[in-house]
């Protein structure tokens, strides 16, 4: 299966490696212990007497730059050098040589040294050239990660878009370049990882990047691990022709997604995730959409849940029907313009156990809640929320935490709107008040002030409001901030001392004690009700 690179993937920032080889040993202690080579940026440095020393160490030390004197027993400089360059990567080879050996070093810069440097050693001139060499490393790596920088960003464009990705050979040098993996063969797996809270709902806000890290490095011994979109990661594996070993490589991916999930459970966190069928490289675009597949199956069940993809099986995922989505909305509509939350509760339990039963396409339940949405507040009258519309009609994880939300809010919005009559039959200036509190809630408002912005005085608001209202404009003010407070609690992450400020409470205090006289609860309750 696939495997982590010996010579590729170990830059980034990191301070470089240096080894020594020489079999005398006053030079080569000499070298390591007679310059500080932490003070140059070598925070490991190692020696050893002989090439065949040093050559069963490379792949383990993965030296950075390699001084190595040519005539040594067992394996010299050139026969050393020959094993570097078939197993590490932008490795510097400096040769220690004498003065009768002037050619022979010659020879071997041709067969592939970086330089070399006369015997006796000088301290500042071996300094010098290390550096020197150092430099050039550094260089070329920069050189490096811009290219597969670029070329990253072109593979993650294209593979979202569904194309092809051509040349096979590039990815393949990025995998091995960037994130240390080699692939053997031309067989892989595509794994979509979305990250998301533990109670199935989707994150409202990236992740900080020292989680996305710790996810990462928890996956990395997998596979190539990118970040493709915010809180979503793909894996790329090495696939076999084996249909046995393919399963057992699945099942070790299942196993690490699962033991990450046992340590994100702490932090409210889980892994949902996809995976395709073993493909070939140039197909990793079909993988990608295979993964995709797999993983909106999910939708039908629980966050943390890793599924394979089943060839075939996404074909015969029925849609749901436009006469029947439109049989449900208009039942929904109806029931809420009567206020029936009885019956609408009713409504919701056969539409669940039907689209439990028949599995509809995710893309077609989300398109549904959409769709009843826009009519409810079309043809119901009902309030928009900005965090509901977020948090439940475009960021929809999980069908069951999806409909049941969507059943709470309208029983709230039934329980707390904002008047017993018609918003419709209010006069234009009271539409138009209600309008502007609406927009201005989070402000600074009183009677006087409204009475400013439109051109009346205070009491005529005052009374005009409370006869077509039938509130005081201030118990309208408090319980619309109320409401909007309860939204924020139940769909963003706010804390709530900014939702106390956001939504126009002068004092924290203030916040909490009308709060609590209006809805029975605290903000804190609700708040862990909608994380439980």
């Amino acid at each position: 299966m696939g495997h982590h690179s010996k010579g590729y993937g170990r830059y980034g920032g990191e301070s470089m490696k240096l080894m020594i080889v020489d079999d005398n040993r006053q030079v080569r202690e000499g070298i390591r212990y007679g310059i500080e080579w932490d003070k140059y940026g070598f925070t490991e440095v190692t020696d050893y007497a002989d090439g065949a020393q040093a050559a069963r160490k490379l792949t383990a030390e993965k030296p950075d730059i390699i001084i190595a004197d040519i005539r040594m027993p067992d394996m010299d400089g050139l026969e050393l050098l020959e094993v570097v360059r078939k197993n590490l990567d932008n490795c510097r080879y400096i040769l220690l040589s004498a003065y009768s050996e002037f050619e022979y070093a010659q020879k071997a810069i041709r067969l592939g040294a970086d330089d070399y440097i006369l015997k006796p050693v000088k301290p500042d001139k071996l300094i010098d050239i290390v550096m020197k060499n150092a430099r050039e490393l550094s260089s070329r790596i920069e050189e490096q990660d811009v290219y597969f920088g670029i070329y990253e960003k072109s593979f993650l464009h294209l593979l979202s878009k569904g194309e092809a990705i051509g040349n096979e050979d590039k990815l393949k040098q990025l995998l091995a370049y960037k994130y240390g993996y080699d692939i053997t063969g031309n067989l892989s797996f595509l794994v979509l990882v979305q990250i998301e809270r533990s109670n199935g709902k989707m994150l409202k806000k990236p992740l900080k990047e020292k989680t996305i890290t710790q996810i990462k490095e928890r996956l990395m011994d997998k596979g190539a691990v990118f970040v493709i979109q915010e809180n979503r990661l793909a894996l790329i594996c090495q696939g076999d022709s084996s249909q046995m070993r393919n399963l057992n490589f699945q099942y070790e991916i299942k196993k690490a997604i699962g033991e990450v999930n046992e340590v994100l459970l702490q932090e409210g966190l889980a892994l949902t995730a996809g995976i395709s069928d073993s493909l070939g490289l140039k197909e990793l675009h079909t993988a990608y959409q295979h993964a995709n597949d797999a993983l909106d199956r999910t939708y039908y069940g629980k966050s943390g849940e890793c599924i394979l993809y089943i060839t075939g099986e996404q074909s015969q995922k029925a849609e749901f029907p436009e006469e029947r989505q439109k049989y449900y909305q208009n039942r929904i509509v109806d029931a809420y313009l009567r206020r029936e939350q009885k019956e609408l509760h009713e409504i919701f339990s056969e539409l669940s156990k039907l689209a439990e039963k028949e599995r509809y396409r995710k893309s077609g339940m989300a398109a549904f809640f959409r769709h009843c949405y826009l009519s409810l507040l079309q043809r119901g009258g009902m309030e928009s929320g900005p965090e509901f519309e977020k948090s439940v009609i475009e960021d929809a994880a999980h069908f069951e935490k999806s409909i049941q939300e969507f059943e709470e809010y309208l029983k709230w919005s039934l329980n707390g709107e904002r008047s017993s009559g018609n918003a419709e039959e209010f006069s234009l200036l009271i539409r138009n008040i209600c309008d502007y509190m609406e927009e201005h809630y989070g402000e600074p408002i009183s009677v006087e002030s409204i009475g400013s912005v439109f051109g009346r005085t205070p009491n005529y608001i005052s009374a005009k409001f409370k006869k077509e209202v039938g509130k005081s404009f201030t118990d309208y003010l408090i319980s619309l901030r109320v409401q909007k407070a309860v939204s924020m609690l139940r769909y963003t992450s706010i804390p709530i001392h900014e939702i106390a400020a956001k939504t126009g409470f002068g004092s924290y205090a203030y916040f909490s004690r009308t709060f609590h006289r209006c809805t029975g609860k605290s903000a804190g309750a609700i708040r862990k009700e909608k994380q439980s």
